[in-house]
């Protein structure tokens, strides 16, 4: 997988994505949690986003991520008692001796998985993770071609406050994409102010982008049975116009 999210990433994710993503896929996660009728597995959990509100609902959920910071995070919103529940791995080569119902990965921790072979090894993984019958679910971005061409210019996503009277800023471009390599370079600029004046922290790193095809094929070569491929949250079928791939896999029960 690529490097772990920075300390900077961490400390300003929850004020940022509260903004640009909350909303979009809480609901329909934890309800899947909620429906999965054992523990589930988030990989990618990142600062508890999703996993916090799950615990406040008494769902068992368990969760792993590549970043320290996230995991620190993460941490601060638990009960001492649920710290246990979260830990720092690499969902490649991650093992457990608990069996569970469903496994997720949510806003689009597969994207970070560039090479084909660890994304295999994810799938193998997470298979292995999972009592006969359970589900695996994820969510992937429909590649824009326009985007993957010409890329996005510098724009501000976030302008707010990162703490009551403290301004902060997120500064994101991306691409154009390395079309043979199936890569599209991000940077982000996070400016924030302090008693002392106004911090600027960069981070740069690469999302892979898979086609709707791809996706079936990579999980054809693995041993889920694909179930789903929505083209939103509301289960709609993909189209034309379609953002979101939701794709739902399952090891089978037999």
């Amino acid at each position: 997988m690529t490097e772990p999210y920075p300390a900077v990433v961490a400390r300003f994710y929850d004020a940022v994505y509260a903004q640009v993503r909350d909303g979009v896929d809480n609901e329909w996660y934890l309800d899947r949690m909620a429906e999965a009728g054992g523990p589930t597995l988030e990989i990618g959990v990142g600062t508890g986003r999703l996993f916090a509100e799950a615990r406040r609902r008494g769902l068992d959920v368990w969760g792993i991520d590549l970043s320290p910071a996230m995991i620190e995070r993460c941490r601060a919103k638990l009960a001492p008692e649920d710290y246990g529940r979260v830990s720092v791995a690499d969902a490649v080569d991650f093992r457990s001796d608990r069996p569970f119902a469903l496994v997720c990965a949510p806003f689009r921790v597969l994207s970070h998985v560039h090479d084909t072979g660890d994304q295999r090894r994810l799938l193998d993984a997470v298979h292995d993770c999972l009592r006969p019958g359970g589900s695996f679910v994820f969510d992937l971005y429909v590649p824009s071609l326009k985007r993957l061409l010409e890329g996005l210019p510098e724009h501000t996503d976030f302008d707010g406050e990162h703490a009551a009277g403290r301004r902060l800023r997120r500064l994101v471009t991306a691409g154009p994409a390395d079309l043979a390599r199936q890569i599209t370079p991000v940077h982000m600029t996070f400016a924030w102010d302090e008693e002392d004046g106004e911090h600027r922290g960069e981070w740069a790193f690469e999302m892979r982008f898979l086609f709707r095809f791809e996706i079936e094929h990579l999980v054809a070569r693995s041993r889920f049975a694909l179930e789903s491929i929505h083209g939103d949250f509301a289960g709609a079928a993909l189209t034309a116009n379609s953002r979101e791939y939701i794709v739902t896999c399952r090891r089978p029960a037999g």
